[in-house]
């Protein structure tokens, strides 16, 4: 019999181990190499925030009468991509309540940001807090909801430092009898007529139909501009020329500009419909640097790329003349631009 319970032993090791790999396994699929949290995003929580504090209802009531924290509501909704005959917009399901007082930034909860919506995310809890890393922020969404989890996450990289994670979100407020109001979502740059402080469009998350965006309303094609989050010159690029109000209507005249995160495998749809993503995409470009500007005509062929950082605003003007005037075809982009100053 002892003979026999070594040879068991084995199996009753196997046993034990599996169901730990099949949840390593689980875990690998639900989350991203960051630790963001990128499907399934309505299920049960867990009991520790990622940074911060967790809050419960009544220690938020005493927090925002004593201390009048930020206020963040992150519940996603649809949002309808610009195209030739519809602008940029946000799509609600059904109205939404909220606690009073919040700001409701739809979206900035998904596990992969696309780089205009991890930026406007960051811009916005700059104007919020002031610039203040330790203002007192809250984030929540609703019941059961790994939004609210991700974007505490986020902002705690970030460099603020008095978070709080309100997991029961507006359920839990309303389920203690407390009121809510009405929300509206915050826009997002383009929303507004007459708005456009940024050059890329939001989201990027289809080729395709940016492309037959570009052929419809008569432009030459897409600007591509890969990028990474801890790329110190595409930050420069996004702080300087990317950002001059003239450059981008100069731009906006003539492509439909993209920003891709290089290092991001979010669902991405391909120029041929198929799904990829950033990631891939650049590799299958060529793409090894960054920050890159690829030029693509309306057949999504290549015409133009330029690799590296530019921080002058003639240069980056004549760029773009170099490229929708079709001198690329015949000279190189330096001996064009020192004619241009001459």
């Amino acid at each position: 019999m002892r003979r026999l319970s070594w040879l068991f032993c084995p199996f009753i090791l196997i046993s034990l181990c599996w169901p730990i790999q099949s949840i390593a396994a689980s875990d690998s699929e639900l989350f991203s190499k960051q630790g963001y949290r990128i499907t399934n995003y309505r299920r049960p929580l867990p009991a520790e925030a990622p940074a911060g504090k967790r809050i419960e209802t009544e220690a938020l009531a005493d927090l925002i009468n004593q201390s009048n924290p930020v206020l963040l509501d992150v519940l996603a909704i649809t949002l309808r991509p610009e195209s030739a005959q519809f602008g940029l917009s946000w799509l609600p399901a059904s109205p939404r309540q909220h606690l009073p007082g919040s700001i409701w930034l739809p979206n900035v909860g998904y596990g992969y940001l696309e780089p205009c919506m991890r930026a406007w995310l960051e811009r916005t809890l700059h104007r919020l807090t002031g610039g203040d890393l330790d203002r007192a922020v809250v984030f929540y969404c609703v019941t059961d909801c790994w939004m609210s989890w991700n974007v505490v996450k986020r902002a705690s990289a970030l460099g603020y430092r008095n978070l709080y994670w309100y997991p029961e979100g507006s359920d839990g407020w309303a389920a203690a009898g407390l009121p809510l109001v009405a929300a509206e979502p915050q826009p997002l740059p383009g929303m507004t007529a007459g708005q456009k402080d940024t050059l890329f469009d939001c989201p990027a998350t289809d080729l395709k139909a940016a492309l037959e965006r570009s052929d419809e309303s008569d432009k030459q094609g897409l600007l591509l501009f890969f990028e990474t989050h801890h790329c110190p010159f595409c930050q420069r690029m996004r702080a300087g020329v990317l950002a001059d109000p003239g450059l981008i209507a100069e731009y906006r005249r003539n492509f439909v500009a993209l920003a891709l995160d290089m290092e991001s495998d979010q669902p991405l749809t391909d120029f041929d419909g198929t799904v990829t993503s950033a990631r891939e995409v650049a590799q299958r470009l060529g793409v090894v640097r960054s920050p890159t500007l690829l030029f693509l005509n309306n057949q999504g062929e290549e015409e133009y790329r330029y690799s590296g950082l530019i921080v002058d605003p003639r240069r980056f003007r004549s760029l773009a003349d170099y490229v929708s005037g079709g001198h690329h075809q015949n000279i190189g982009f330096k001996t064009y631009y020192k004619q241009q100053q001459d």
